[in-house]
C-alpha cells in the first residue's frame, strides 16, 4: 500500500479505518466449505492445533457469509492500520531527532 508522507493525511486515514472497524458488526473467521456428497456448508478453522468443523444451517448461511466477509475485511484493515501507524511513528521519530 502506498502511503502519503503527510502526517495529517495519515492520521485522517487512520481514523477512517478505525471508524470502519468500529461500525463493522460481527466477525467470524474460517473458511466456508462444501464437502463432497453434502448439500450444506461447513465453517472450518484451526483451534488448538486441530481443524474444527462447524455445520452451518442453510437458514443462517447468508448471515455467516456476511460475518466471514467482515472478518476478511477486518484483517485487511488491521494490516493497513499497522502500516499507517508505522509510517506515523517513523515521521515522529525523525521529527524529534532534528
Amino acid at each position: 500500500m502506498r502511503l502519503p508522507k503527510s502526517p495529517t493525511v495519515l492520521r485522517l486515514m487512520r481514523q477512517a479505518r478505525l471508524r470502519r472497524l468500529r461500525n463493522m458488526g460481527f466477525v467470524l473467521g474460517g473458511s466456508l466449505v462444501r464437502f463432497p456428497g453434502h448439500t450444506s456448508l461447513y465453517l472450518t478453522d484451526k483451534g488448538g492445533g486441530k481443524t474444527r468443523t462447524l455445520y452451518i444451517p442453510l437458514s443462517r448461511l447468508e448471515e455467516v457469509k456476511k460475518w466471514n466477509a467482515n472478518y476478511k475485511l477486518a484483517k485487511r484493515l488491521v494490516a493497513e492500520l499497522s502500516e499507517i501507524q508505522r509510517k506515523l511513528l517513523i515521521a515522529e521519530i525523525a521529527a524529534r531527532s532534528r
